[in-house]
């Protein structure tokens, strides 16, 4: 029992040892400081919330394609949708939207099909600009930070008349050197995040397009001999 309540102690102690060391750290950076832990906060949670949303839509395409197809062929168009109930993938929607419109000719297919691939890209480039803004801001704001810093060091040797503290000078390129770091610590892995997931849906949008010949194909080879020859 001793043991276990001098392990919490000593947790305890390190936790408030290392958040002492943090705050201290963003109290030395100077004003920058607390408008660059803002922009690291929307940018985590930016990082997040794009992070889930890619892994719940993870596409499927050739297989769902191919079951759907084959239902599709036995004529069976309600099991076909209650295949894709509950599914949120884009293919899935897709195909909803194509069974859900298979009495259009394929050219108007291809409209309804393009505005819920547009409106899907949307989604998938939802606060993706925050990213963007924070990976350019952050350098900037750090700059300011450095610029603010070096000014409050010549104040002090300004008003010391050459009898300047040291620690006080030091204080001030502390805060210069600390603000730079930190609107580089920002913006590097926000950068590289954004990158990622611009390039995500640059992928995925390509892949949307492959999709959506395919699914028109599907539905439109299977109205029916005379309608097939109707809107070729």
């Amino acid at each position: 029992m001793k043991l276990n309540k001098l392990k919490y102690n000593d947790l305890r102690g390190v936790i408030g040892l290392n958040f002492t060391r943090f705050f201290n750290l963003f109290t030395l950076g100077g004003p920058m400081t607390l408008p660059l832990l803002i922009a690291s906060v929307f940018s985590l949670a930016v990082i997040i919330e794009k992070t889930i949303f890619f892994a719940r839509n993870k596409d499927n395409n050739f297989r769902l394609i191919k079951r759907i197809e084959i239902l599709v062929e036995e004529g069976d168009i309600l099991s076909a949708l209650n295949e894709l109930k509950g599914k949120k993938s884009t293919n899935a929607k897709l195909i909803s939207t194509a069974l859900a419109h298979n009495s259009e000719d394929p050219a108007r297919l291809r409209e309804v099909l393009q505005a819920v691939g547009e409106d899907e890209i949307k989604k998938m480039e939802k606060h993706l600009p925050i990213l963007d803004v924070v990976a350019m801001i952050s350098p900037l704001l750090g700059l300011l930070g450095t610029v603010i810093g070096i000014i409050s060091s010549f104040n002090i040797l300004g008003t010391a008349a050459g009898a300047a503290n040291p620690a006080q000078i030091s204080s001030g390129i502390a805060a210069a050197l600390i603000s730079t770091a930190l609107g580089l610590i920002i913006a590097i892995p926000t950068a590289i995040f954004y990158s990622y997931f611009s390039h995500m849906v640059e992928r995925k949008a390509h892949n949307m397009n492959l999709s959506m010949v395919e699914i028109i194909d599907v539905v439109s080879n299977n109205r029916g001999e005379e309608n097939v020859q109707k809107y070729s």
